[in-house]
């Protein structure tokens, strides 16, 4: 039996896409850089900052400045609520898996702004703990996430069950031996590439996740 479901954030839990990607291009600004097609952003995103502004001064042929994560991450600070917002039938799921699961988050964003974001939405009470990048100072799909979550619930990989819209949750999942819940609503990611990984689920509305545990296909 599933005992703790693992939700990424960015593009599974919350719509965020935009707010990075402009904060990418205030960024971009900054530095005397044309902005950036949002959709060429939105590719990056869910490898943690470093990744994201990294890959985006490199479409340039360029190398990021010094700081520069600090000063993504401070501009997105004040963006970071402008249009972000939790996806339709998210709050639902949630309200129904808490009252029976202990619900974590594991993401590559930092943890401060995942908690803001949640706070934002009144969301923080669901999740037993929400673990960013910076939390224990690793990232997806670095194995040790699946380890600290197994020492604190004191649960077996075959009680977890991961939920997220990326290549690195399906990583994530499978070097663990763990169940992967794809969902395909996040907007980021080639889903049909995704689809050929072999997700051991797949959802195209929250919805499915709730009718994945009733129906006691998990």
């Amino acid at each position: 039996m599933i005992k703790v479901v693992i939700f990424d954030f960015d593009g599974t839990l919350f719509d965020t896409k935009y707010d990075l990607a402009r904060s990418v291009n205030i960024l971009l600004k900054e530095c005397s850089l044309n902005e950036l097609p949002v959709e060429e952003i939105y590719k990056n995103i869910g490898n943690g900052a470093d990744i994201l502004i990294s890959k985006s001064f490199g479409i340039y042929g360029v190398s990021p400045p010094e700081n520069s994560i600090e000063r993504f991450l401070n501009i997105y600070d004040k963006e970071k609520l402008k249009y972000t917002k939790p996806f339709d039938g998210i709050v639902d799921v949630l309200e129904k898996l808490y009252k029976e699961k202990i619900l974590y988050i594991i993401t590559n964003k930092d943890e401060k702004n995942s908690l803001e974001i949640l706070s934002y939405f009144s969301l923080e009470n669901y999740f037993k703990r929400v673990i960013g990048r910076d939390t224990f100072g690793i990232k997806k799909p670095d194995n040790r996430l699946i380890e600290i979550v197994k020492n604190f619930e004191n649960v077996n990989n075959d009680e977890i069950v991961i939920v997220g819209d990326s290549e690195v949750d399906l990583t994530f999942g499978k070097n663990n031996n763990i169940k992967v819940i794809l969902v395909t609503w996040g907007g980021m990611s080639d889903i049909e590439y995704l689809k050929s990984l072999k997700p051991d689920y797949i959802v195209n509305n929250p919805d499915e996740i709730i009718e994945l545990f009733s129906k006691n296909y998990i």
